[in-house]
């Protein structure tokens, strides 16, 4: 007989293998968060990333086929509690828990399904994009962050969009070589396949007043959540710090990334500020 138990912790210890595997700047922000709110949150990184993984490196023939079983899937398991995926089974458990919309899972698959086809954005499918694919998993996780208060979440919103959006706008920027040679696509809009300095210094801007908007909020957050939240932010902020200062040629020819000792250093400040805090 299936121990509904052990599938549980094998489900969750997966989503916590496929955030390692791909991120070791998100893993590293998980570890500053409480145990519960940290599941619940490599359980929402788990899920986007198989997702982002069918539309930008699988690719199959029916690829807006598999992202519909994912969402029907999904629902599923938040209806029976159960899924045959121990990656739904451990996002469909998070939702249960913390009350996430499922129109956010909804707007995010339909951004999913933009990849398949889209190879260029005007401003309004730009924003529609941003919101489905970035904004909407600052939601869901801002649902874990605040225990599924609806004041609580209500109030912090439009930061956590912010962070949502600017996260998924370095992830543009420095993914710019391998998204517009190996896939074809240019996500910022009004650049007609082509970016240059100004350009890229633009776009840095807009990102820093996305950044400016989510900072004020993190020392809003409960304390099981606000210091994983600020490694992350830290970790992204340095990014584009680094980005504004180099060329659009090098952003094009190497993904820019923090050096482990920088990454130890931002790592220690904040574990430092959590310590005094606590």
């Amino acid at each position: 007989m299936l121990n509904l138990g052990i599938y549980k912790e094998i489900s969750a210890r997966l989503s916590r293998d496929i955030t390692n595997s791909y991120s070791t700047s998100f893993s590293a922000a998980t570890r500053l968060l409480e145990p519960d709110v940290s599941e619940a949150i490599v359980a929402i990184y788990g899920f986007v990333r198989v997702a982002d993984e069918v539309v930008d490196t699988w690719r199959p023939a029916q690829m807006e086929s598999y992202i519909n079983d994912l969402g029907s899937d999904l629902k599923r398991a938040v209806r029976s509690g159960f899924s045959i995926n121990p990656i739904i089974q451990s996002f469909a458990l998070a939702i249960i828990k913390y009350k996430i919309p499922l129109e956010l899972v909804e707007a995010f698959l339909k951004s999913m399904k933009m990849d398949i086809t889209k190879k260029s954005y005007n401003e309004a499918e730009y924003q529609k994009y941003i919101y489905g694919s970035a904004e909407v998993v600052g939601l869901m996780c801002l649902m874990v962050f605040v225990g599924g208060n609806k004041r609580a979440y209500s109030s912090l919103l439009s930061s956590a969009k912010a962070l949502g959006s600017a996260f998924q706008k370095i992830n543009f920027l420095r993914d710019i070589g391998s998204d517009s040679l190996q896939l074809g696509r240019l996500y910022f809009p009004g650049l007609h396949g082509q970016i240059d300095d100004e350009a890229k210094n633009i776009i840095i801007e807009d990102i820093k007043k996305d950044l400016s908007v989510a900072k004020r909020a993190i020392k809003k957050l409960p304390n099981s959540s606000r210091y994983g939240v600020e490694l992350a932010y830290r970790y992204f902020a340095a990014i584009n710090q680094e980005m504004s200062r180099r060329s659009i040629v090098d952003i094009k020819s190497n993904r820019i990334s923090l050096s482990k000792l920088t990454k130890l250093k931002i790592y220690c400040l904040v574990k430092l500020k959590q310590t005094l805090a606590s």
